[in-house]
């Protein structure tokens, strides 16, 4: 074989592409685990509750009824016409099952055909951060630009539409929301969402609105879709899946919805390469839809219990600081510098608490250095045991 040439070199679009920190501590987590450790998950954003019944009993007679074969690249129209009535019902947004909706291997793959199929070379995208890292590899992976909005915990980690329009530019293409936010918890004011609408009103930025947590809303606030805000749904691809609010994580099923003028060429990109999302799954995430809302509220009211079990853990301490988290199951903590950086306070956590958290820098690179990311998305009694420990610890450092 011929040395001279690197067989291994992957393509240039990888060069800032960085594995997961999310991922890296998930795994040694797991590491320890299958030594005999007890670890403690506050890092992964997965329901511990199991998928609804009638979700599972419909996809099994899809199964026994032959349903496993390719379907069509839209998606099935049972569940298309079941995204349909959800979404009217819930958070009043009206979109044709026949071209308007897309079902997606999960929110992941939407974010990717929605960016994929708009944003390209000389294009640049806004994102909000501290942010899921998907966003910014997704850019990446088009060849587009990301540009970075921070937000403030002292403004409630809100999208300020002033700041928004001071980074915009010619080249915008698309502006990034997610409501409620991954990580802070963040659910965004209307009067927010009607100041983004004013910023991009004569502009050709698209907006991609990620509404995964949409379900999951505390304390009496009300989930509001950018969608849904006027001058708002010609330019926004709303994103939507089973896997926060109906505990479906590994079912990979999700949507992406629009105008059909937005959503045809994401459907392009989806023929040439994942086809279509299994077929049989997709009977039961309809199945979901329709009929296990009981089911999807008892979920939410013991994360909301959750919730509150910790904030008061963190109301007895003076050393990390959030603003209050309004939706999601997640909690962002800032801490005092003297504590280190965040990659190697996640670490000290993990390795000497057996308490797995996610670094801030997985989320904003800069903002990121003095900040974790909690998940309540555990039991309650893990939940108060790992916040005692983390409490502990940054107490004694």
């Amino acid at each position: 074989m011929n040395s001279t040439f690197d067989l291994a070199q992957p393509a240039a679009r990888l060069a800032d592409i960085k594995p997961s920190p999310i991922r890296a501590i998930f795994d040694r987590a797991s590491e320890l685990e299958r030594a005999g450790e007890r670890v403690i998950h506050l890092e992964i954003g997965r329901p511990d509750f199991d998928t609804p019944e009638v979700a599972k009993r419909r996809a099994t007679q899809a199964i026994a009824d032959g349903k496993v074969h390719y379907g069509p690249n839209a998606g099935q129209p049972e569940l298309r016409a079941a995204i349909s009535r959800y979404l009217d019902r819930r958070h009043n947004l009206i979109y044709s099952p026949d071209d308007e909706i897309l079902v997606t291997i999960g929110a992941n793959e939407a974010v990717f055909l929605a960016i994929m199929a708009f944003c390209g070379p000389g294009d640049e995208v806004v994102i909000p951060v501290p942010a899921w890292s998907a966003y910014v590899a997704c850019v990446r992976l088009a060849g587009a630009t990301p540009v970075i909005l921070p937000l403030s915990a002292d403004d409630g980690y809100q999208v300020d539409p002033d700041a928004l329009a001071a980074v915009m530019t010619e080249r915008t293409r698309m502006v990034v929301l997610c409501t409620p936010h991954n990580p802070t918890g963040a659910v965004t004011d209307p009067k927010r969402l009607a100041g983004v609408a004013d910023v991009v009103r004569d502009t050709r930025a698209l907006v991609l609105s990620d509404e995964i947590y949409a379900e999951l809303v505390y304390g009496g606030r009300r989930h509001i879709s950018p969608a849904s805000v006027a001058d708002l749904r010609h330019r926004t691809l709303v994103v939507g899946g089973f896997a926060k609010a109906y505990a479906m994580d590994g079912w990979r099923l999700g949507w992406l919805a629009g105008p059909k003028e937005l959503v045809r060429p994401a459907l392009r990109i989806r023929q040439f390469t994942t086809i279509c999302p299994t077929t049989f799954a997709q009977l039961g995430g309809a199945a979901a839809l329709d009929e296990a809302g009981a089911e999807r509220e008892a979920m939410r009211q013991e994360f909301e219990r959750r919730r509150n079990a910790a904030l008061e853990v963190l109301a007895q301490q003076n050393v990390l600081s959030l603003g209050e988290p309004g939706g999601a199951f997640y909690m962002y903590l800032s801490y005092p510098e003297r504590l280190g950086p965040s990659d190697e306070l996640a670490w000290r956590l993990l390795e000497e608490q057996h308490v797995a958290v996610v670094p801030g820098t997985a989320f904003d690179a800069d903002g990121g250095k003095h900040a974790l990311r909690i998940s309540y998305a555990c039991g309650i009694d893990d939940l108060r045991e790992g916040l005692g420990r983390l409490v502990a610890t940054v107490h004694s450092s």
